[in-house]
């Protein structure tokens, strides 16, 4: 049931109700034909009348006697659990899909039409499941970079400011990879080569060709890998065999100024998931409006984050 639109006029049109979503979230997840969520059976289940706020959505019983649980599409899914209809959720997916810069939980709150509480955490449930699970090692030519993430101390009140160093007091670092068009991120505890040489041996295969600055934490990089160092201590910016990090720095300030203009402060703790949703959009900027849509809800059957996690409260 996949279908192509251009504007949001499009895309409210064809999901008018409840009962097409679930219908085509079926489709996604199941290609037509329910599969118990709960056992894994493909017998087909027995059609039940669904209760609560709406009537007309598919809902099912397992038909194995050992099982015999109800089920929807949303069951073990990141739709599980939540009381916002899956029309609302649809749409959050498209602002967030679409949104060069994010949306903020404030503006998505007013557009979807749930409280800015709501908003925040299905913004975040969403970039909780745009992550990559499974990466593969990236061969070819890498460039990779850290940055640092935060606020500028000059910035705060006097009694919130750190005590004065390097620029990167009281900012969060993280890591980046730019291969072929793609990127990916990691948040850091800190830079030092102890921390990146393994995360670079992770996910870079070895023998490649390696891109980096003069930063002293990527100075035995020449023993698993070819590698380039563009001398940006000494003002250089594309090295004598024309190699560079223009990709990952690029990235890096499309980064920082949707966290500026759109979420204006970001919590360390939070900072992964918005460099993943970040991450998503970049490397699928070349798709149409409805591919990439498509592509993230076919993610939603991923682990869902639920609230207590997300702020570590014990309720």
């Amino acid at each position: 049931m996949d279908f192509t639109f251009k504007t949001i006029s499009d895309f409210n049109k064809h999901f008018q109700d409840e009962k097409t979503c679930y219908q085509f979230l079926e489709q996604q997840r199941w290609n037509g034909q329910p599969v118990c969520p709960h056992c894994g059976t493909t017998k087909k289940p027995y059609s039940v009348k669904p209760r609560g706020k709406f009537q007309d959505i598919p809902s099912y019983r397992c038909s194995e006697k050992e099982c015999s649980l109800p089920f929807t599409v949303r069951t073990g899914s990141i739709f599980e659990g939540s009381k916002v209809e899956l029309k609302k959720w649809f749409q959050a997916i498209y602002e967030l899909s679409v949104s060069k810069k994010g949306i903020s939980s404030v503006e998505l709150g007013e557009r979807i039409g749930v409280s800015q509480k709501t908003a925040w955490f299905i913004n975040h449930r969403l970039r909780a499941m745009l992550k990559d699970t499974a990466p593969e090692l990236l061969e070819g030519v890498s460039a990779i970079d850290e940055t640092y993430v935060g606020g500028k101390e000059s910035n705060k009140h006097a009694s919130k400011k750190l005590n004065s160093g390097r620029g990167t007091v009281g900012k969060t670092p993280v890591f980046g990879i730019a291969n072929d068009g793609k990127v990916r991120t990691k948040v850091i505890a800190d830079t030092k080569a102890e921390t990146l040489l393994p995360l670079i041996n992770e996910n870079i295969k070895k023998d490649s060709i390696m891109v980096s600055d003069d930063f002293k934490s990527y100075a035995q990089l020449h023993e698993d890998y070819f590698h380039e160092v563009v001398r940006h201590s000494a003002k250089e910016y594309v090295n004598e065999n024309g190699f560079h990090t223009n990709e990952i720095e690029g990235f890096w300030s499309l980064l920082k100024r949707g966290i500026v203009g759109t979420f204006h402060v970001v919590s360390p703790q939070h900072l992964q998931r918005y460099c993943d949703e970040f991450s998503f959009r970049y490397n699928n900027r070349e798709v149409t409006t409805s591919e990439r849509f498509n592509g993230t809800v076919a993610k939603f059957d991923s682990a869902r984050l639920k609230y207590r996690q997300l702020t570590g409260s014990k309720n």
